[in-house]
């Protein structure tokens, strides 16, 4: 890549700095673009929460993430605007990788028997394995392999 720059250019410390500088802050935006978080969030009882997915059908939930704010922060904030209360979510997996989709995979147990989501539905997870689209599913099942 460098090696085809104009000569211009690579002439100028000061400049070459800068634009090495703006090439990696697109390179992060392009990376934070790309970027999930996938929340498998238990009851006490082993159900798993699920929600309805616009195309139809169940998918866990999942967040868009920002690339300037730390993502342990942006999943703990997620999870405590769900279920009103303080709980520690868990990375189990990342899964992916960074030139495409990347999707970090929390866990985590609510106290309280219920979240507090619009179209919550607590399934068990044999249950919500076979009823969430395939990429989710197999989360699940890694989540699920994870905690045994």
């Amino acid at each position: 890549m460098f090696a085809n720059w104009p000569s211009w250019l690579s002439r100028s410390p000061f400049l070459r700095r800068r634009v090495i500088k703006l090439w990696r802050v697109l390179l992060r935006m392009q990376r934070a673009s790309l970027a999930n978080a996938v929340l498998v969030l238990r009851r006490r009882d082993g159900r798993v929460l699920v929600l309805p997915s616009p195309s139809g059908g169940l998918r866990l939930p999942v967040k868009q993430l920002d690339a300037w704010i730390p993502i342990a922060a942006q999943v703990e904030e997620w999870l405590s605007q769900m279920l009103q209360e303080k709980s520690t979510p868990l990375l189990v997996a990342i899964d992916g990788t960074p030139s495409e989709e990347v999707t970090f995979v929390y866990a985590a147990t609510a106290a309280s028997p219920s979240a507090k989501t619009d179209d919550q539905l607590w399934l068990d997870t044999d249950v919500a394995a076979s009823s969430l689209r395939d990429e989710d599913g197999r989360l699940l099942r890694l989540c699920t392999s994870h905690a045994s």
